[in-house]
């Protein structure tokens, strides 16, 4: 299974990501993809780049719409 990592917000030049273990780092932005924002989803690929996963933001939000509709129907 991949790890994920989920963009939680960008200010200037400098990306805050949160890690698979739940820790909160800061990232160059020069480092992700060029159309990176807040909430994607992205994964590190086998030479070290990180890449926008769009199925598993896709498959994350179906999940949480999910849950949503399961607690207020």
């Amino acid at each position: 299974m991949n790890e994920y990592y989920s963009v939680s917000r960008i200010e200037d030049e400098t990306a805050v990501v949160e890690f698979p273990n739940g820790s909160f780092n800061e990232v160059p932005v020069s480092l992700l993809p060029s159309d990176v924002k807040e909430g994607n989803i992205l994964v590190l690929s086998s030479d070290g780049t990180y890449i926008h996963d769009f199925s598993a933001e896709e498959d994350i939000k179906n999940r949480l719409l999910s849950f949503q509709d399961d607690i207020f129907g």
